[in-house]
C-alpha cells in the first residue's frame, strides 16, 4: 500500500462543494431556515500556505448568520470537537481585524456551526454529538468555561435521507460513494470500482456534469482518500499493538519491582524475628541472672541468721 500524507490528500467532498453556490446548498440541507440563492457566501476553508492544499474540508460564512464548518469522515473520530476548535480559531482570525479586538466596542461575529458527515463502513448511529469538554483532563463542575458542540450525521444510504435529499449535490455524493464502495466490495480493484461508479452515475444523471468534467481527478482523489483511511486503520492497529506491548512491559517491570519489595520485606521480617528471638534470649538470661541473685541473697541471709544465733 502506498503511504499517504493527510496534508497532500485532495478530497472529492471538498472538490465537489468548494464553491459558494454549492456550499450554500449544502448548508441549506441542514439548516431549518432556507436561505435564498443570493445569500452572500464567503469560502474560508483553511489551506496550507506552503503546499497550497486544504487543511480542513470546508469552512464558509453565510452572510453574518453563520460560520459553517463541515468535515467528511469515513472513520469515526472522537477528536472532532478538538479539531474544530483549532480550525475555528484560525478561521475567525480571517474574519476579525486584530486591532479591533482591543477596542471597547463589542465585535459581532457569525455564529459557528459544526458538522461531521460520516459515510464509512463501520457501524455509526443516525446522529452523534461530540463536545470539546469531553476532552478536558479534569471535568468542570457547574458552568463549563469553554464549550464547542459538533453534530455528526450518518449520510450512508438509509440514514438521514430527509436531509441528504434536500441537496442534489449531497445526494449525488452519497450515491456515488456508495456505488464505488459496492463495486469494490464485488471484487473490483479500487481504480476500476471508482471508474465504474463514475460511468454509472453519469448514465443515471447523478452528478453527471461534475463527473464528466472531473472524471480522472475524481478517480485519483477517491482512491487516495481510501488509501488514507486504510493507512489510518493500519496505523491505529499498529499503535494499539505497540501500546499493549509497552503496557505489558511496564506491568512486568512493576511486578518485578513489587516482587523485589516483597522479598525485601520478607528479609526485614526475618531480621526482626531474629532480633526478637535475641531479645527473648537476653530477657531469659536476665531472668536467670535475677534468679541466681535471689538465690545468693537467700543464701547470705541464711548464713547471717546462723551467725547471729551463734553469737
Amino acid at each position: 500500500m502506498s503511504k499517504v500524507n493527510r496534508n497532500f490528500k485532495a478530497s472529492v467532498f471538498t472538490h465537489l462543494f468548494g464553491e459558494p453556490a454549492k456550499e450554500l446548498g449544502l448548508y441549506n440541507a441542514f439548516s431549518p431556515v432556507q436561505h435564498p440563492p443570493d445569500t452572500p457566501v464567503v469560502d474560508l476553508t483553511l489551506t496550507d500556505v506552503l503546499y497550497k492544499d486544504r487543511v480542513n474540508d470546508l469552512a464558509f460564512t453565510v452572510g453574518m448568520i453563520a460560520a459553517c464548518f463541515f468535515e467528511a469522515q469515513s472513520t469515526p473520530n472522537n477528536n472532532m470537537a478538538l479539531r474544530f476548535f483549532v480550525y475555528g480559531g484560525r478561521v475567525y482570525e480571517k474574519l476579525i481585524d486584530n486591532a479591533e479586538i482591543y477596542s471597547e466596542a463589542r465585535i459581532v461575529i457569525p455564529t459557528p456551526e459544526f458538522y461531521v458527515l460520516y459515510n464509512g463502513i463501520k457501524p455509526f448511529p443516525e446522529r452523534a454529538v461530540y463536545r470539546l469538554s469531553d476532552s478536558f483532563a479534569v471535568s468542570a463542575d457547574g458552568m463549563i468555561p469553554l464549550q464547542l458542540v459538533v453534530t455528526a450525521y450518518n449520510i450512508n444510504p438509509g440514514y438521514n435521507e430527509g436531509i441528504v435529499k434536500k441537496d442534489e449535490n449531497l445526494y449525488g455524493y452519497v450515491v456515488f460513494v456508495a456505488k464505488a464502495r459496492k463495486f469494490e466490495q464485488s471484487g473490483m480493484k479500487r481504480d476500476g470500482a471508482v471508474k465504474a461508479a463514475v460511468e454509472e452515475c453519469i448514465k443515471e444523471g447523478i452528478l453527471a456534469e461534475y463527473l464528466e468534467h472531473n472524471a480522472s481527478e475524481v478517480i485519483n482523489m477517491l482512491a487516495q482518500e481510501w488509501d488514507w483511511d486504510r493507512a489510518m486503520e493500519i496505523n491505529a492497529r499498529d499503535t494499539e499493538r505497540r501500546v499493549n506491548a509497552e503496557w505489558e512491559s511496564l506491568v512486568a517491570d512493576k511486578d518485578a519491582e513489587i516482587a523485589d519489595k516483597d522479598a525485601e520485606i520478607v528479609s526485614k521480617d526475618a531480621e526482626i524475628v531474629s532480633k526478637d528471638a535475641e531479645i527473648v534470649s537476653k530477657d531469659a538470661e536476665i531472668v536467670s541472672k535475677d534468679a541466681e541473685i535471689v538465690s545468693k541473697d537467700a543464701e547470705i541471709a541464711a548464713l547471717r541468721a546462723m551467725l547471729e544465733k551463734q553469737v
